[in-house]
């Protein structure tokens, strides 16, 4: 193993990505076509199998994981717990898994869960509610916690996206901004120690919704929020604290900007009617921050992360109409 800490390196990023390719091929870079020659590009983790970028670091963790009778547990606002699940079928992994999830997991991803055989347990209203449950039942049982962000090989695997992202840009040049939704910050935390360390010039920078500030408000005060008290959003995935390993890349990462839920809601409209891109908020946010005013100082091109498409039809279809 490359590294064993929380801090991360490409060369880490660079060993997830080998192992993971022969299941994921590459999800398609897209120019938006709406950017007025701007050079914005989407980049489509939508196309996931399991619709999310999540599968990319439960894969990498369950494939570095040694055998255990007691099986894995993970808990997830639905998003992980899908990934978690897909990969250990995929790879072959014959331990039990069990899945801890809030009540107020959106119906899409819940439905999609009970598609595996897996032992899904629906707990509490909010992430942390569901992380309390798994771990309790990991001191009880002994299982194997594969954690959904704040683990260097989960961070790394989800890191995989920005190789794929330089592989496909090298047409459309450099440098580039990257804007990556943060919510426990595994993603943004393995896009950006590789890309600093390729691509130092790369400026990376933090979506989040307004609601819920956990990323800028630790930074403000210092020390990382791990829990917090998010006011009501669309992008349940990026509500709530955020991991110790985002903050220790803080240094890696150039802006945090927070997004309304007005052009949260905005964006997913916008997205699904002008370019057939079906996106949950914690994915579109990256295309609303774009209406932000500081996006108009950022190095072009641009690449929004389109993290996930698993939205409830209940939410889209009074937005879209």
């Amino acid at each position: 193993m490359v590294n064993h800490g929380l801090r991360l390196n490409a060369a880490l990023v660079d060993e997830a990505h080998g192992a993971i390719r022969p299941f994921l091929p590459p999800t398609r870079l897209v120019s938006w076509n709406r950017a007025g020659g701007a050079k914005v590009f989407l980049k489509l983790d939508t196309e996931q199998p399991t619709g999310s970028f999540k599968v990319r670091g439960a894969l990498f963790n369950l494939l570095r994981q040694p055998g255990t009778r007691a099986g894995f547990v993970a808990a997830s606002a639905g998003n992980h717990g899908l990934g978690v699940a897909w990969a250990a079928k995929k790879s072959g992994r014959s331990e039990p898994v069990t899945i801890f999830i809030p009540g107020s997991a959106p119906q899409a991803k819940v439905r999609k869960l009970r598609e595996y055989a897996i032992d899904l347990r629906i707990v509490g209203e909010t992430f942390d509610d569901a992380e309390r449950h798994a771990r309790s039942f990991e001191r009880e049982t002994g299982a194997c916690f594969i954690h959904a962000y704040d683990d260097p090989l989960t961070a790394a695997g989800q890191g995989t996206m920005a190789i794929e992202i330089a592989e496909a840009m090298r047409e459309a040049g450099s440098p580039l901004t990257l804007m990556v939704p943060v919510g426990g910050g595994g993603l943004i935390s393995g896009s950006a120690a590789w890309f600093k360390e390729r691509f130092p010039a790369t400026r990376i920078v933090a979506v989040q919704p307004e609601a819920s500030p956990a990323f800028s408000e630790s930074l403000r005060l210092g020390r990382a929020l791990l829990e917090y008290p998010a006011g009501p959003t669309l992008a349940d995935g990026l509500s709530g604290g955020i991991g110790r390993i985002v903050f220790e890349h803080r240094d890696l990462i150039d802006e945090v900007v927070n997004v309304p839920e007005d052009r949260i809601r905005a964006a997913i409209r916008s997205l699904h009617r002008e370019d057939g891109v079906r996106a949950e908020a914690s994915g579109a946010i990256t295309v609303a921050a774009l209406d932000l005013e500081s996006s108009r100082a950022w190095p072009r091109p641009i690449v929004c992360v389109i993290t996930g498409s698993n939205i409830d039809e209940a939410v889209l279809s009074p937005l879209v109409a």
